[in-house]
């Protein structure tokens, strides 16, 4: 596929397309590239109990501070209320900054490699600063083989593990899945430590150990640790935002931004193009475009019905129901290839989940017994 830069192509919003207060968060969003934005925008009535609301469903309340911070044409009470929520976040990610730091000291000592992508990890690469980019959890990747270790290192640490399976139901959850979540005193759900980028049914199979070798050391806060690569961590950002329906703002702020720092565009489409995913790249460039401005050197055609839906939900701040028939088929439309939604298919329906074992309880003995109990609760829920 051509490289070049296709921002003619893109229809943008038409203006009064959003409600005031949705332009208000979108100009915040992309200040860099259109100072004039934000200052159009503040002229439009502001319901500001909405944008509040707003900017923390699309996490993005570090972009809406930064933006009118200082402004006249904010009013003081508004400028007020930011500033202790921003001093919140900003406690929140010296925190999590911390706690990664003793973390990965602790895996360092037991000789487990672990890459930290998204939370602080990706608000220094992106924005220089944990503070500026909203997150709620910290996300640590491991090797397979370092599961079991890297669970056991996070228990001396005095982490819980919120999901507990039994021996047949761990072996096949190490196959088939991707994370496991721990909590941390009062916070249930504080790290997720990963081996997968996506759940084995999405059929998106990145290649794990490549991905360690080309990982960059960043600092943060003092401290060094490996994360991903720029290119890599824009392909995982694509994905991890189409998992989620590409539901917050905050998802195409960060893609916007990795995009402006000097990428290798041609090596991402060919290894987008490798792993099946160059449609979902094209809606996520195609939507930080629409709506941020991005000049993007990548353009997939039939991406246009796709994108206006999500539009529509962002506008909304409509929440996905990831376990809907709907948000499968909506995520196999993402997929350029039959074989790779043949093969989202086939797993979906033949690979039992969290979901039966909890649902039913069967000795290991008798775990194959779980086939029947997917299939009996995909017919119901399609009926329903």
């Amino acid at each position: 596929m051509a490289i070049a830069v296709q921002v003619e192509m893109a229809v943008r919003p038409e203006r009064g397309q959003f409600s005031p207060e949705f332009e208000l968060l979108l100009a915040c969003c992309q200040s860099s590239r259109d100072g004039h934005r934000l200052t159009r925008a503040l002229q439009s009535p502001i319901h500001w109990d909405s944008v509040l609301r707003l900017s923390e469903h699309h996490r993005i309340l570090p972009a809406l501070h930064s933006a009118v911070y200082g402004r006249e044409d904010v009013p003081a009470s508004i400028q007020s209320a930011l500033r202790s929520r921003f001093q919140t976040n900003a406690l929140k990610a010296l925190r999590f900054s911390a706690e990664l730091a003793r973390i990965t000291r602790a895996f360092h000592d037991s000789e487990i490699d672990v890459l930290a992508h998204k939370g602080p990890a990706l608000g220094q690469l992106l924005y220089r600063d944990p503070a500026l980019r909203q997150f709620g959890d910290l996300d640590l990747l491991v090797r397979p083989r370092n599961v079991m270790q890297a669970k056991a290192v996070l228990r001396d640490l005095g982490y819980e593990l919120q999901l507990q399976l039994s021996p047949r139901q761990e072996k096949a959850y190490l196959s088939s899945g991707y994370e496991y979540v721990f909590g941390l005193n009062d916070e249930r759900n504080l790290l997720e430590l990963q081996w997968r980028i996506l759940p084995r049914f999405y059929a998106i199979e990145f290649g794990l150990e490549a991905m360690f070798e080309r990982s960059v050391e960043i600092q943060i806060e003092g401290f060094r640790v490996r994360s991903l690569c720029r290119e890599d961590s824009m392909l995982v950002l694509c994905v991890h935002a189409a998992k989620h329906g590409w539901a917050h703002l905050g998802m195409l702020r960060d893609i916007a931004m990795l995009a402006d720092l000097g990428l290798d565009w041609k090596w991402m489409v060919a290894e987008a193009g490798k792993i099946g995913i160059n449609r979902i790249m094209g809606i996520s460039l195609r939507l930080a475009h629409d709506l941020l401005g991005l000049a993007y050197p990548h353009e997939v055609q039939g991406v246009e019905k796709l994108t206006r839906h999500v539009v529509r939900n962002l506008t909304s701040a409509t929440e996905l129901n990831t376990e809907s028939l709907a948000y499968f088929r909506a995520m196999m439309q993402t997929r350029e290839r039959w074989q790779d939604r043949l093969r989202m298919g086939l797993r979906l329906a033949f690979t039992p989940s969290v979901g039966e074992w909890q649902a039913v309880r069967i000795s290991d003995a008798l775990f194959p017994l779980y086939h029947a109990v997917r299939m009996a609760r995909l017919m119901k829920r399609a009926l329903a």
